[in-house]
Order: structure tokens, then sequence, then C-alpha cells
């Protein structure tokens, strides 16, 4: 991904060319102020879309998370089986 960066100067003077690249590019665009990054625009809809992936991710780590925990909680309480155990039941 090409990282597209414009200055605040093209932002405040071409305010609908930075607005249509947002939609074409549907990408972060990174507004430059005296050489350093100073803001990020980009699409709304790109942006919400982006903001629902990381909410599933994080939803589904937290998942994961919470299994382990809980698997580890059953292990100290004595109720895990060994391994091969397991496999055998299983056939593997």
């Amino acid at each position: 991904m090409t990282v597209i960066t414009k200055t605040t100067t093209d932002l405040q003077r071409n305010i609908g060319e930075v607005s249509a690249l947002c939609r074409e590019t549907r990408q972060p665009i990174y507004i430059t102020r005296n050489g350093g990054v100073d803001l990020v625009v980009m699409d709304a809809q790109a942006f919400d879309e982006a903001m629902e992936l990381r909410d599933l991710a994080y939803k589904r780590e937290m998942r994961t998370l919470e299994g382990i925990k809980q698997g580890r909680d059953e292990i100290r309480r004595g109720l895990g089986r060994p391994y091969r155990e397991v496999r055998e039941e299983l056939g593997l």
C-alpha cells in the first residue's frame, strides 16, 4: 500500500480534491505540517468499515483469551485430561 501524504496547505486550498482522493482510494491520507504528520483524513465509510473489523478482531481475541483462562482454571481444579488420553479416545 502506497502512503499518500498532502500538506496542510494542500488540504486548505484543495479540500474537494483531497476529499475525492479519500473516496477514490479508501485509504488514509496523511496531512503534514512543518515536515511532520499532523492529521490523518479518510473516507468516512472506509473508516467505519475499518473500525468494525477492528471491533470484530478484538471480540474474537477476547473470546480466545477467555477460553484460555477457563482452561487454565479447569486444570488448576483438576478437571483437565492428559493429551494422550484425549488422542486415544479420538483415535488419533
